[in-house]
């Protein structure tokens, strides 16, 4: 004659307050689990239902694609940025190689510039020499900081101190000088002892092909030339100028 095995049976709520026996099994009836008891702990230890192995994995491959879809979403981004990226590289590249080109279409007229600039500061010199007390220029020896006068039209000042000195160009108005006055400067100083051609307040002072105005040196065994194109503005060119 068959037998019928019976195990305890307890609603969930039941059951997780019940403490049973070591080894004892006790079916929760609410979700038809079975569940397996230690002795100490309320509740047992639940055995897996098909029907809830199969809904964790469902909620596990679930997580799964969601984050599969974001990664995709997180690439597809990614890769636009790069494509946008590389446009903009494109683009900066484009730029450079054009500012490249006028960079050295603008340094062939700067040298042509120059040039032209160096010859006709030479043919000036050279008639300028032959026009002034037939090619001697007077010397106006200085060692020590000087300011520029009328009285130095046509003339070269000759420079021989050991320490820097400074070089005045006052306002025109204060001197006196007109559109196309010269001067010259030669320093014979020792080393590092420079002539610092330093324009006032309200001066211009060019160096030949820089458009520049700033204070300009004249260093140990320079030749410059001082040459005023406009009121209160002036050109210096010659070797040794920085």
């Amino acid at each position: 004659m068959s037998r019928t095995l019976q195990f305890k049976r307890y609603a969930n709520t039941v059951v997780a307050n019940t403490t049973g026996a070591a080894g004892e099994i006790i079916i929760e009836t609410t979700n038809n689990i079975v569940t397996v008891h230690t002795g100490s702990i309320a509740g047992g230890v639940r055995m897996a239902s098909e029907s809830y192995l199969a809904n964790s994995t469902n909620i596990v491959l679930r997580h799964a694609n969601a984050a599969f879809n974001q990664a995709n979403i997180d690439f597809l981004h990614a890769n636009a940025a790069f494509n946008q990226a590389n446009v903009g590289f494109l683009h900066a590249n484009g730029a450079f190689n054009l500012s490249n080109t006028s960079s050295l279409i603008s340094q062939s007229a700067y040298n042509g510039s120059n040039i032209a600039f160096s010859h006709a500061n030479a043919a000036f010199n050279l008639a300028n020499t032959n026009s002034n007390n037939f090619g001697v220029l007077t010397q106006n020896a200085q060692n020590t900081n000087y300011i520029l006068s009328s009285s130095d039209v046509g003339k070269h000042l000759y420079f021989t101190q050991s320490t820097s000195v400074n070089l005045y160009i006052p306002w025109s108005s204060n001197a006196s000088f007109s559109n196309g006055t010269t001067i010259m400067i030669v320093s014979r100083t020792t080393a590092s002892a420079n002539v610092r051609v330093t324009p006032n307040t309200g001066v211009s002072l060019y160096l030949a092909g820089n458009t520049t105005s700033t204070t300009r040196n004249v260093s140990t065994y320079g030749v410059a030339t001082l040459i005023q194109v406009a009121a209160n503005t002036w050109m210096i060119s010659g070797s040794g100028i920085v």
